[in-house]
């Protein structure tokens, strides 16, 4: 039988042998890209065509996998549409029918490869333009809380029991000292396995945008083992395995082999799915994310380990140990950081305007309270407790929970990354834009509303008509905005002529309601002025 110093050698030399084959094979992976985005559609949205098309066909920046499709008619009956075809970045639709003049909406729901569900609506006119059509928005904080609490949970069970077994199958701690640390892994593991459960029904849930309800049927599931969380999660449920197996194991010398198998499967599901992991290039995020998550592993795992060893190891093996590993595994931890913020992030300024970056910065700050505590039991609290003084140990295992504790929290903070695309995909999105068209009896105005994004305030940009959809020629106009239910006072910004014959309103900031009434103003020339009014509808998918 092996000693336990050679259980440890035999467990290091698994580690370090099954990081190097695995980061081959992040680095060896195909190219995926991040959060998809719409870039073009034919026809293109607030476009008036004079026949109806037979076919759509939807443009994005990566290839996307499609959800659902459907067809609002002007009479507001929807028709889901299921004849699609996939050529790589584009879908291909084949339309029914459109015998109706009006305006028509294409709602379009796709997932990418991300495994992020992403959705808008399209509208376009056949003949004379009738009442615009928007998508209203869903809400759903229910599901969105859910999703959250299952990352969390999944989080803390993962890091807190995979990262744990690896501490007390490697270090030369006798087991004993592990006992009722050990009598907690099983739960975990049960935990874990839940969540992920959970996490994949939940995200086919949140792709095809249904109730909870939905949970019972089999659709959800079908859409998320279909996407990459399918495989996150298979990985997730591998790694567990191999946990609960070297928790298990009857023969020794198996142990570590099994407690780094789980480690290396889950630092593989961290990186199968998310922004990051998908982020361009592929080359250095998704080893990143995998570096990142094995060393968060070590660092989260380690806490509850060191407690128990303090409490019943009366020479400090396991401290010795930690402290020998924890500069190493902090420098992983923070160089593989570095190497996800760049690819992330387009510019300085996304790190405190854009929620994503928010996000990062509440992370940081709790880490580096995180960082200032362990520094203080380094070269405090540690070297106290290697010259048996009195309490120290006492001491120690009080500010490991305080870490445990902060540790647990960033982990809440990082599961609502979920909801935050990333600075770099937001900065290669192109607003789809809201149409709007005013006819009266003088003119008509085409308008098309450009949200804000994280690079650009909103914009509106009017073309003018005269009857018959001839060119408008004007000298001046004015957009005036109001809201009487709401009670706002008329709102009015110029606009100023672009190259192109248009109108452009820029930036042009609105406080956030759903419509309002808008007033174009047309001075056409000394002697005429003519007034358009209608209403823009500002709710978005």
């Amino acid at each position: 039988m092996q000693t336990q110093t050679q259980q440890g050698r035999a467990g290091g030399l698994a580690l370090v042998s099954g990081l190097m084959v695995l980061l081959l094979l992040l680095v060896w992976s195909p190219v995926l890209h991040a959060h998809a985005a719409l870039v073009d559609s034919k026809p293109a949205s607030g476009t008036i065509l004079m026949q109806a098309p037979q076919t759509a066909s939807l443009r994005f920046n990566e290839p996307v996998a499609p959800l659902l499709l459907k067809l609002i008619r002007p009479d507001g009956t929807v028709e889901t549409l299921t004849n699609v075809v996939t050529h790589e970045q584009r879908l291909e639709l084949a339309l029914p029918t459109l015998s109706a003049k009006g305006n028509y909406g294409l709602s379009w729901r796709v997932i990418s490869a991300d495994g992020h569900p992403v959705g808008g609506i399209l509208t376009f006119s056949i003949g004379t333009p009738g009442t615009n059509l928007t998508s209203t928005p869903h809400s759903h904080p229910l599901r969105n809380g859910l999703i959250w609490l299952a990352r969390f949970v999944a989080y803390v069970s993962l890091f807190t029991g995979i990262g744990g077994l690896v501490y007390q199958t490697l270090s030369p701690t006798p087991q004993g000292a592990f006992a009722r640390h050990r009598h907690w892994l099983p739960v975990l593991f049960a935990v874990g396995a839940t969540a992920l459960l959970l996490t994949l029904g939940l995200v086919g849930i949140d792709a095809l945008d249904l109730p909870l309800s939905a949970l019972l049927q089999p659709q959800p599931w079908t859409a998320g083992v279909s996407s990459s969380m399918g495989l996150a999660v298979l990985l997730g449920w591998m790694a567990l395995i191999g946990a609960a197996l070297s928790w298990k194991a009857v023969w020794t010398t198996a142990q570590p082999w099994l407690a780094v198998a789980a480690l290396v499967l889950l630092g593989a599901s961290l990186a199968s799915s998310g922004h990051a992991s998908t982020a361009s290039p592929t080359w250095l995020s998704r080893p990143s994310v995998w570096l990142h998550g094995v060393a968060l592993t070590l660092w989260v795992g380690s806490f509850l380990p060191l407690v128990c060893a303090l409490r019943h190891d009366k020479p400090p093996h396991l401290l010795r140990w930690f402290s020998h590993w924890i500069p190493r595994i902090l420098l992983v931890l923070t160089l593989s950081g570095v190497a996800l913020i760049y690819v992330q992030f387009d510019q300085l300024a996304s790190l405190w305007e854009s929620r994503y970056g928010q996000v990062l910065i509440a992370k940081l700050v709790l880490v580096a309270f995180l960082l200032a505590l362990g520094a203080y039991n380094r070269y405090r609290l540690s070297p106290a407790v290697m010259q048996k003084r009195e309490g120290a140990r006492y001491a120690l295992q009080r500010v490991i929970r305080l870490e445990y504790a902060l540790a647990v929290l960033i982990l809440a903070v990082v599961a609502l990354w979920r909801f935050t695309p990333p600075p770099r995909s937001l900065a290669q999105w192109v607003a789809p834009g809201i149409a709007s068209h005013i006819r009266t009896e003088t003119g008509m105005a085409d308008l098309v509303y450009l949200p804000a994004t994280a690079t650009s305030r909103p914009t509106l940009t009017i073309t003018l008509h005269q009857p018959g959809f001839i060119p408008l020629q004007a000298q001046e106009v004015e957009v005036t905005f109001s809201n009487p239910q709401a009670g706002i006072a008329s709102i009015t910004f110029p606009a100023a002529p672009t190259l192109q014959g248009q109108w452009l309103v820029n930036p042009i900031e609105l406080p956030h309601l759903a419509s309002w009434n808008i007033r174009i103003q047309v001075l056409v020339s000394d002697f005429e002025r003519i007034n358009l009014d209608g209403t823009l509808n500002l709710q978005t998918h």
